[in-house]
């Protein structure tokens, strides 16, 4: 796992490094993924920073920015793309918001229907794929390099626009699935802590299963957004193409932009 640790920023990783198909590696220093950016210090910047970073792709939507902007990284423009996911920003808030949406009353397999019918949004809405295809477009262009993309927790949104990107570079479906859930390596103390005050709060068990559905990666939320990909489209590059604006020649330079020779 190649995790660039912060003080305020619990999810950010470097997604080089993963092997292809082709038998070639993701190049790192080029490709990043984290939860929000605006509550970094100043080391963080500073750490930030020296990672060449020109491109913020930023999924939260203008609700979830009002006085909670990305911190500025010197050299780097931000791009707003709005899957309008209501679910993933309302899995990703803090306890005290949840509370106040009276989340507390939503029970654990809502919560999991919730989360699943989300990923399965990201590949079939028409705001979805607006706003990945518009990602796939950045990430295309060598100058935008390295790009960073996140959301709140770095978890759905965000897992699943890296997603998109590594199974075209060509890499397995097992890994892109493993680094999915490393989200829950890179947040387990927060999220830990998270659940623990949950209970404290509520007493109510069922509510923090709810909230573990809500806050977590499980595997089969992002394997069912990948099965209808699959099943339904016949696979990730005919996804791209007829959903995505996405044509085999932008593969071929994603791969040329991305790829190298395994050392």
């Amino acid at each position: 796992m190649n995790q660039i640790r912060l003080e305020k920023a619990y999810n950010f990783r470097d997604i080089g490094g993963y092997e292809t198909n082709e038998g070639l590696v993701v190049k790192k220093g080029l490709l990043f993924r984290s939860d929000e950016l605006s509550k970094l210090s100043e080391a963080d910047i500073e750490t930030i920073r020296k990672l060449n970073i020109k491109t913020i792709i930023d999924y939260r939507s203008e609700r979830e920015r009002v006085n909670n902007e990305d911190k500025p990284i010197p050299g780097a423009k931000v791009i707003y793309l709005d899957p309008k996911a209501d679910v993933a920003a309302l899995a990703s808030s803090d306890n005290k918001h949840l509370l106040e949406q009276r989340t507390d009353k939503i029970t654990a397999k809502q919560a999991y229907d919730m989360m699943s019918s989300q990923n399965r949004e990201f590949v079939l809405a028409p705001s979805a794929k607006a706003s990945y295809a518009q990602m796939l477009q950045l990430v295309l262009d060598p100058a935008n390099c390295g790009i960073v993309q996140h959301c709140r927790g770095g978890k759905d949104r965000t897992g699943y626009g890296i997603a998109l990107i590594l199974l075209l570079l060509g890499v397995d479906q097992k890994t892109v699935v493993e680094d999915y859930m490393l989200t829950n390596v890179c947040k387990h103390e927060k999220n830990t802590r998270s659940l623990a005050e949950a209970y404290e709060q509520t007493h109510n068990e069922d509510f923090v299963l709810a909230l573990r559905y809500l806050k977590e990666a499980r595997e089969e939320f992002l394997l069912g957004a990948l099965d209808i990909i699959n099943n339904s489209y016949g696979g990730i590059e005919q996804y791209a193409i007829n959903e995505l604006n996405f044509s085999r020649e932008n593969i071929q330079t994603l791969k040329q932009i991305y790829l190298e020779e395994k050392i």
